[in-house]
This record gives C-alpha cells, sequence and structure tokens, in this order.
C-alpha cells in the first residue's frame, strides 16, 4: 500500500510516496521464476559425470600413483575417470589419509574404487609385521593393585 504523505529526512512531508507494506522477510521466494533456472547443487557434473570422494592410506598413495605417476595415468586413460589425489603431507583432517577425487560415469568411478580397494589391500610388508592399534581402546592399562 503506498501513502500519498512521504516524509523528509527531518520528519516534514515532501509529497513523495512511501511504501507502507514491509517488505518481505524470505531473501529468496518459495518458487523462483521460470527464467532463474535450477540452482541447486548436485554430485554430478557433465553427461552423467559423478564424482566420488575416497581417504587413502598414505601407505598406499604411492602404488596408486606409480612410479612418475604412470599408474594413475593408465587408470584414467583405462576407465575415462578423472582422478585426483591431495599433496603427500596434505591430509584429511584428524588423519593420515590422503583425500583422492575421483569424477567420472558411474562405471569408471566402480572401476577406479576397486582399483584403489585392492591397492589398500596390498599392505606393505614393514606395515604387516606391526600389531594394529586400535583408537576405540585405552593404549594404557591400570595396575588393579594400584587402584586400592
Amino acid at each position: 500500500m503506498m501513502a500519498a504523505a512521504p516524509i523528509q529526512q527531518n520528519g516534514t512531508h515532501t509529497g513523495l510516496p512511501i511504501d507502507l507494506d514491509p517488505p518481505d522477510s524470505r531473501k529468496r521466494p518459495l518458487e523462483a521464476p521460470p527464467e532463474a533456472g535450477n540452482t541447486k547443487r548436485t554430485n554430478t557434473g557433465e553427461d552423467g559425470q559423478y564424482f566420488l570422494k575416497v581417504l587413502i592410506p598414505s601407505y598406499a598413495a604411492g602404488s596408486i600413483i606409480g612410479k612418475g605417476g604412470q599408474t594413475i595415468v593408465q587408470l584414467q586413460k583405462e576407465t575415462a575417470a578423472t582422478i585426483k589425489l591431495s599433496k603427500s603431507k596434505d591430509f584429511y583432517p584428524g588423519t593420515t589419509e590422503r583425500v583422492c577425487l575421483i569424477q567420472g560415469t558411474v562405471e569408471a568411478l566402480n572401476a577406479v574404487h576397486s582399483f584403489v580397494a585392492e591397492k589398500i589391500r596390498e599392505m606393505p610388508q614393514n606395515m604387516a609385521k606391526t600389531e594394529p592399534v586400535s583408537i576405540l581402546q585405552p593404549q594404557t592399562t591400570v595396575n588393579p593393585d594400584r587402584i586400592k
């Protein structure tokens, strides 16, 4: 609703109309106009391309990349997927694992994931001899005699 008696900055009337209706508090309308297009983000790229992020243990990253990057380049050619690994000291927060981003079709993602999983299962000889430590169990033991 428009009023016919606008007010100047000092409180007097100017003759210009003022808007008495409060503005809509929503940041965007519930339904976007058809010319706005779709603004939702998805996990798909162009032509059925999908993204997959996988955490890679540091010991397996080298075998996935290969000497001079040959293994990862060959894998990308065979699957038509794009594979990116984080830098050698750039770990996922709170871990010592690297992030691997894979982009491609569903079939490509499955093929790369299978390859990566196989490389992770091939634990190096020096890692296989150490006893795995569970973070869910306490690392120290309490002597029952000291509790008294």
